[in-house]
């Protein structure tokens, strides 16, 4: 909670408050919580972290000064929210093993490495944030997913127009939360007069959001261990998702034909958004294997 501009109708201080706070849980409730008081969320959220759930009082109070002594001395790196230990482990082959590491580190390679993730580490190692509990919240998206039951068996020959139109779904509602995935999780199930299907998990050395990346890889394991049996169902989900413009560059990237994919995919989506999602299809949806015509029109999976 923020208690800024309040906090004088309770108290002389905010360390008296969070006795008060505290005290009344326990009156009411008869449970012991711990407080971390804080300049910002961030601040607060470590001080609680690190000291208030260690000590006999269950409040910490840390201030901007208190930075180099209290945030600095954090080590190892993944006690500090938001770094977990793949993370650590990549910090570490730079020599940044505490925050204070990784405050001092130059915020111009912090960048280069990890992106506008980098710039965030830079200012959070600092003790600085801007974020106010004031705004919205809006909880993070980990994961875009979407599965089907198709409406009849399909073969090996047809079903690749299914799972082009099925990736096609998922990857337009990536891209409206501006976002990449890195993982892509494949599924396909056979009919109900067979066992089994196909599973497979895939880490992309590039995050994407274009349709075709994720198509690619998914025919690729489909042709490698389709077993012949009828296709009934299928479930694409992406994970390990991260903002657009955090992703590394490979130099081995072809960077022109990229930039031409991603403008067409942009001028694509807003058609779509603007007239309705059968405005603008691909040309296989118009043949005779092809359902996002039709599931278009339904609402909830049900004719509208």
């Amino acid at each position: 909670m923020d208690i800024t501009d309040s906090i004088h109708l309770f108290a002389n201080d905010p360390y008296e408050f969070a006795l008060k706070f505290k005290r009344e849980i326990y009156e009411h409730t008869r449970i012991e919580c711990t407080i971390g008081i804080g300049p910002n969320p961030l601040m607060s959220k470590i001080a609680l972290d690190i000291e208030a759930k260690k000590n006999k009082e269950g409040i910490a109070h840390w201030k901007y000064e208190d930075v180099p002594t209290k945030l600095w001395s954090i080590r190892p790196l993944n006690k500090f929210w938001g770094i977990s230990y793949k993370t650590e482990e990549k910090l570490n082959r730079k020599g940044i093993h505490s925050i204070g590491d990784l405050a001092n580190y130059p915020l111009k390679y912090l960048k280069q490495s990890f992106g506008k993730i980098g710039e965030e580490w830079h200012l959070h190692s600092n003790g600085i944030d801007f974020s106010r509990i004031s705004e919205k919240y809006i909880p993070a998206t980990t994961s875009i997913g979407k599965s089907q039951i198709l409406m009849r068996d399909y073969t090996i020959e047809e079903f690749p127009i299914v799972l082009l139109e099925h990736i096609e779904e998922v990857c337009y509602r990536l891209r409206r939360q501006n976002k990449l995935a890195q993982t892509v999780h494949f599924s396909v199930g056979y009919s109900k007069s067979y066992n089994g299907g196909i599973r497979k998990t895939h880490t992309l050395s590039r995050p994407t959001n274009l349709t075709m990346d994720i198509y690619k890889i998914c025919t690729y394991f489909l042709h490698e261990q389709y077993t012949g049996e009828p296709i009934r169902s299928i479930n694409i989900s992406l994970t390990n998702l991260i903002q657009e413009g955090e992703e590394q560059i490979s130099l081995f990237d072809n960077v022109t034909q990229r930039e031409k994919e991603v403008k067409l995919t942009k001028v694509m989506d807003e058609i779509r958004t603007r007239f309705g999602k059968n405005s603008i299809l691909r040309g296989i949806s118009y043949t005779h294997s092809a359902t996002a015509r039709y599931r278009n029109t339904l609402i909830g999976g049900h004719k509208s």
